[in-house]
């Protein structure tokens, strides 16, 4: 199935709001799932974090952090740490919806916030935190074709998970998982 952008945002617009109440929570953290259009094909804003940080070094992500004592909500801390990442003001970002919060397993409880940001947005890498950004195209998220079931093993723990694969990159962990709430929201949608 071939989404439109518009598509998108009318199926997340109309996505309910979730609790976004940080209280209680030792490491909250919010994310921007970011839309654009991207040769004439909606894509989905990813970025490789940088190899020297302490928590998800080198992992395919999307833009965001840790919450801060003087960030209002989650939706300020995704638009402030996207900002600080990729030099992307928060004006240039149309948010449509925040969404159910994912823990990953380093114990980071995880406020994604869809959006649109303008389109070829010019962006300003901070070099520590990421060293890659990339605009992939929705209809790898789409694809079953793209979907994988990797086997991680930590600690002695082993678990199965769903990844996605985009050329050379595997997608997985906390990221995989808004990747597949986000479009299942919107495939319930449309």
């Amino acid at each position: 199935m071939n989404l439109t952008i518009n598509q998108m945002e009318i199926a997340l617009m109309s996505h309910s709001s979730v609790d976004y109440d940080t209280s209680g929570v030792n490491s909250p953290a919010a994310v921007c799932v970011l839309f654009n259009i991207k040769a004439g094909e909606p894509c989905v804003l990813m970025i490789k974090r940088g190899s020297t940080l302490s928590h998800h070094s080198g992992e395919w992500a999307f833009p965001g952090g840790m919450s801060e004592e003087f960030d209002e909500s989650p939706m300020h801390t995704a638009l402030r740490e996207t900002n600080e990442e990729l030099g992307i003001d928060p004006s240039d970002i149309d948010v449509w919806c925040g969404m159910a919060p994912v823990e990953t397993s380093t114990g980071f409880k995880v406020w994604p916030f869809a959006g649109r940001v303008v389109d070829q947005t010019i962006f300003t890498l901070q070099e520590r935190e990421v060293e890659e950004v990339v605009e992939i195209p929705v209809s790898v998220f789409v694809d079953q074709m793209s979907k994988r079931t990797i086997t991680l093993i930590r600690n002695g723990d082993t678990r199965v998970m769903t990844a996605y694969a985009y050329e050379d990159r595997i997608i997985w962990g906390a990221s995989a998982r808004i990747i597949t709430n986000t479009f299942d929201i919107v495939m319930n949608a449309v």
